[in-house]
């Protein structure tokens, strides 16, 4: 009777990205709708200014470590200060000016394995 269902991986709040001076942080339900894989690609539209992780394997062309299984704590940060100037250059975002960071919610594709984050439709939060 339950034959095509899939288990619901449940978790409170939304799939998001937050860019800051202290990285580019995922949100817990972010990983957790990418099943914590274990590698991404992170791919970016610069003319839409949107960027997306799809699921992967290590082997695979631009693969980038995402979740590490081995960690209690289900959370990602990459603290890739290029990734940053990259983000911040495209958006004009100052996020060395302390305490700022955007946070942006995505929307996962089922289709693609991947979530979508739309860099204009960000918001301001503060760090401190």
């Amino acid at each position: 009777m339950l034959d095509g269902f899939e288990v619901y991986n449940y978790s409170i709040g939304t799939a998001s990205v937050t860019v800051s001076e202290n990285g580019v942080a995922f949100s817990k339900t972010a990983v957790i709708k990418m099943d914590k894989c274990e590698y991404v690609k992170l791919l970016i539209n610069n003319s839409e200014r949107k960027i997306a992780i799809q699921k992967c394997q290590s082997d695979d062309e631009g693969a980038i470590q995402f979740f590490n299984p081995k960690k209690k704590l289900i959370s990602v940060r990459w603290n890739n200060k290029e990734l940053q100037k990259t983000l911040s250059n495209m958006m004009g975002w100052d996020i060395q000016e302390g305490g700022k960071a955007y946070k942006i919610d995505g929307i996962y594709s089922y289709e693609d394995n991947a979530i979508i984050f739309d860099l204009n439709k960000n918001e301001l939060v503060t760090t401190k």
